[in-house]
């Protein structure tokens, strides 16, 4: 066609179009070649690269060569025409990917709305503008990139989401349309083609309990604000179960505070939120979820579900001498061997028996015994669980030994949460430990009764620590040489407000589990080493007072106990040298080593350390002569039960006999005859205390005992007491054979 291409009065400075620095490729197809050439003279002076085509097969031929960025096509060509070659173009490439640009001479109405039916992007007329051309080259260009640019941002953006395992969504509120990616739905097991996208559809998959903190991002929002969140919900699965999703995103909101539009992601947390991070066990929550299908399951009468309650037994102790690294690898273990009994359960039993074990926190597990045959199921595995966790743990340099009590509870369809039913099993774990440890136990409801008590136990308790309700008596220790009191023992009572006085045996445990029994000793520590030093002021300084404390074994166990027993010493101005310090057998043998090292650094300050109730724990003999001891006390039922020349009496010649060789001092308590007394005198034991002598008093009352300086032995006591011998190392070794030997009979001696 050879209508003029250019009007020459508008050809302007080409230096209004700079060059790119990566020029842009325009195709011109045009069936005259004048027109060609001045199109592309205008387009090469702005920086652009023209190729040119004569007609539409040579276009087509360089589309399929290389990919231009813009095509301007004309209109009336031969053989094809230009709408013609626009069809075959967009059969190929979008009119996103590829703008097309329609040059025509003549710009009737039709035509051109013809040419955005074919898919033009837009058109020219001729004679051509140079600076419209320009113009409308340089738009498309850009709308183009634009194009290109989203296309390639949204690609980048799906990857990551996809790489990250997260799920989108977009919810415009104004037209309310919800988009939920295909991850999305996937992540709660549903294909791309399901799930309507609405709001209601979203609503109806969050757990009840959650929805309102879901709602609550909706509201209260001020004006202009765009806000972000983020929470947590409970989804439900395909499967019916319930997926932890952190949902994430901004609410946009109107001029008026009121939301207009939310969009974010989902995510599955569930692994992290339901698993135990130390053990990789389920933790509470998973658990709860699983019992709460045992017990819709109960409730329909199709299975039989038990759970079980664990609390390890010594596991503070283990905790607080070796630190906490060894407690958690000693959790670790635990929850290996807890799975292994859970595998070998499943394998002997039917196919249908599922066991589900789970962290509960701390120091605490639970077990979930699914389609139980009988109840006997779950008995069979408690025993199994007491007797693997009774072997020895291996803690790298560390051999520990622990316990577990179990509390078992069954699913019936009087139970309806979960909470109850763990609650249960708990109950009834705390008889099994109350009753002796290392044991089970099955709830029954009477057992609530006993809880409750002791939960009002525990509250008074905790109340009688706030309000001074522990008091300090004292008992005499009398030399049986002198008849004089050379010391006293230190014990705690508490006078409860509604009743009588409360004695250590019941309070003693209850402030060891709760943790408090720190509080108590120091409380005793406190007021016991100042009425030391009082009595002392009146005495000659050649032949002090002191005073013995007992010590617990979580105590005595407890990180720093050496240092902080000296601080609280030196806080309450007590002579070090006027304290002896008892603690059992137990609490020495759970790490030898370190009760050395204590026991030491404790002597080299001046404190006296003696061992309590001797003889009830003889797996210690063996090590007794390599810790550096002060005194021996001989256990109560020992003295209860003597008489000449039975076993009681043996043992009791054996522990003194013993306590010469190693020079100990030999405390004999629970006197209270005088039979015992002069069985005592006879055997050489060097002090005893007991109600024969007194009775424990108040500090007040054992002032009126001191200022008579009255000798407490009974008036028949005989002045001399058998001579003891120096013992060998090997004398000491055989005495300790034979009261092993003594000590290890079926039966107590005080049930004699």
């Amino acid at each position: 066609m050879t209508t003029a291409l250019v009007d020459n009065h508008h050809i302007h400075s080409p230096a209004a179009f700079p060059a790119a620095m990566d020029p842009a490729r325009v195709l011109i197809v045009d069936d005259e070649r004048v027109n060609r050439e001045l199109i592309k003279a205008i387009l090469q002076r702005s920086g652009y690269q023209a190729l040119l085509a004569k007609d539409g097969d040579e276009a087509l031929a360089m589309l399929r060569e290389c990919k231009p960025d813009l095509v301007l096509l004309d209109v009336i060509m031969s053989p094809m025409n230009g709408f013609e070659v626009l069809r075959k173009i967009r059969e190929t490439y979008r009119d996103t990917e590829l703008p097309v640009l329609m040059v025509t001479a003549e710009a009737d109405r039709c035509m051109i709305i013809d040419a955005f039916r074919e898919g033009a992007n837009d058109y020219l007329t001729k004679p051509v503008d140079p600076e419209m051309t320009l113009a409308r080259v340089s738009l498309h260009l850009r709308l183009r990139q634009a194009q290109v640019d989203l296309q390639r941002s949204q690609e980048r953006y799906l990857m990551a989401a996809e790489g990250s395992q997260i799920g989108l969504w977009d919810w415009d509120m104004t037209y309310d349309q919800l988009y939920l990616s295909p991850r999305w739905k996937e992540m709660l097991g549903f294909a791309e083609s399901e799930l309507i996208g609405s709001i209601e559809t979203w609503v109806k998959l969050i757990h009840p309990n959650d929805l309102a903190t879901f709602l609550d991002l909706l509201v209260k929002r001020n004006p202009s604000e765009q806000v972000r969140f983020d929470c947590e919900l409970r989804m439900l699965h395909r499967d019916d179960s319930y997926r932890w999703m952190q949902c994430t995103g901004i609410v946009l909101c109107d001029a008026e505070g009121k939301p207009r539009r939310l969009a974010g992601s989902l995510a599955d947390i569930t692994e992290g939120k339901v698993r135990d991070p130390l053990t990789g066990l389920p933790n509470r929550l998973l658990f709860e979820e699983k019992v709460e299908r045992a017990l819709g399951a109960a409730q329909s009468g199709n299975c039989n579900s038990a759970v079980l309650f664990l609390d390890l037994d010594k596991f503070k102790i283990i905790n607080d001498s070796l630190g906490h690294d060894a407690g958690d690898l000693l959790l670790c273990e635990v929850a290996r061997r807890l799975l292994s009994c859970a595998r070998q359960m499943e394998q002997s039993a039917d196919a249908a028996l599922e066991v589900c074990v789970a962290r509960h926190g701390g120091d605490e597990f639970t077990l979930l015994v699914h389609n139980m045959r009988a109840p006997h199921d779950s008995h069979t595995l408690a025993g199994a669980i007491i007797a693997a966790l009774s072997e020895p743990f291996q803690l790298r340099v560390h051999e520990v030994s622990i316990g577990v009590s179990i509390g078992i509870a069954f699913c019936n369809q009087t139970v309806i949460h979960s909470l109850d039913l763990i609650s249960q099993a708990d109950t009834a774990m705390y008889c099994a430990k109350t009753s002796g440890r290392g044991r089970y136990r099955i709830y029954d409801p009477e057992m609530q009764v006993v809880a409750a008590a002791r939960l009002a136990l525990e509250n008074d308790i905790r109340a009688a620590i706030k309000s001074d309700q522990f008091h300090v008596v004292y008992q005499p220790i009398i030399s049986l040489k002198t008849g004089q009191i050379e010391s006293f023992e230190a014990l705690s009572r508490w006078q409860h407000p509604q009743e009588t006085s409360i004695g250590p045996e019941v309070f003693v445990p209850i402030l060891e589990s709760l943790g408090l029994i720190d509080q108590l000793g120091e409380h005793v520590l406190r007021i016991a080493g100042r009425q030391i030093e009082l009595w002392n002021e009146d005495r000659d300084p050649r032949s002090p007072l002191s005073i013995t404390v007992n010590c617990s074994t979580l105590e005595f166990n407890q990180p720093h106990f050496s240092r902080d027993l000296l601080s609280r010493i030196t806080m309450a101005g007590v002579n070090p040298r006027s304290l002896r310090l008892e603690v059992t057998e137990s609490a020495l043998m759970e790490n030898p080593d370190s009760a050395r090292k204590i026991i030491e650094e404790l002597r080299e300050f001046g404190i006296k350390v003696g061992l309590d109730d001797f003889g009830t724990g003889y797996s210690s003999l063996a090590y007794l002569h390599r810790l550096p001891l002060d005194l021996l006390k001989i256990d109560k039922s020992f003295v209860r039960s003597m008489h000449h020349g039975n076993e009681g009496y043996e043992i009791i010649r054996t522990i003194i006999s013993l306590a010469s060789g190693l020079n100990l001092d030999v405390v004999a308590e629970g006197v209270e005859t005088l039979e015992q007394h002069n069985l005592l005198t006879e055997l050489g034991c060097t002090h005893a205390q007991g109600y024969l002598y007194s009775v424990p008093l108040t500090a007040n009352k054992m002032n009126e005992v001191l200022s008579t300086q009255q000798r407490l032995v009974p008036a028949s006591q005989p002045a001399t007491m058998a001579p003891l011998s120096d013992r060998t190392e090997q004398d000491i070794d055989a005495l300790l054979d034979l009261l092993s030997e003594l000590t290890t009979t079926p039966h107590e001696l005080s049930a004699r």
